[in-house]
């Protein structure tokens, strides 16, 4: 897993290439802490080239979720693989997670 980040106006984007799984949720944690610095801006995931996901990755989604709402802050996903999406639904968090097509897309919802 690589974890690439780009600051704009609306949102920190981070795009994840490759699998989120247990072996790795540590280092995205760890990853994203230093990118996100006190969790004082909104997020933006883009799933482009994220593959697999694991019950683990999903718990690092909700902990990257509650320490940004704790801040004021919030966290969408754009560009989600259908596979992803699928486990979105199965586990009911397309209710908590917000998903968008496009990076712009997402980065217009925080307007």
């Amino acid at each position: 897993m690589n974890i690439t980040s780009e600051s704009h106006l609306a949102a920190t984007v981070l795009s994840i290439k490759g699998n989120l799984m247990a072996d790795n949720s540590d280092r995205f944690q760890r990853d994203v802490r230093e990118t996100v610095q006190n969790f004082n801006a909104n997020v933006i995931i883009d799933c482009t080239e994220l593959g697999l996901i694991d019950s683990v990755g999903l718990e690092s989604f909700l902990w990257l979720s509650d320490e940004l709402n704790r801040n004021g802050n919030k966290l969408t996903f754009a560009a989600v693989p259908d596979s992803v999406q699928s486990v979105f639904e199965l586990t009911r968090l397309e209710r908590v997670f917000s998903t968008h097509k496009t990076v712009e897309e997402a980065a217009r919802s925080f307007a």
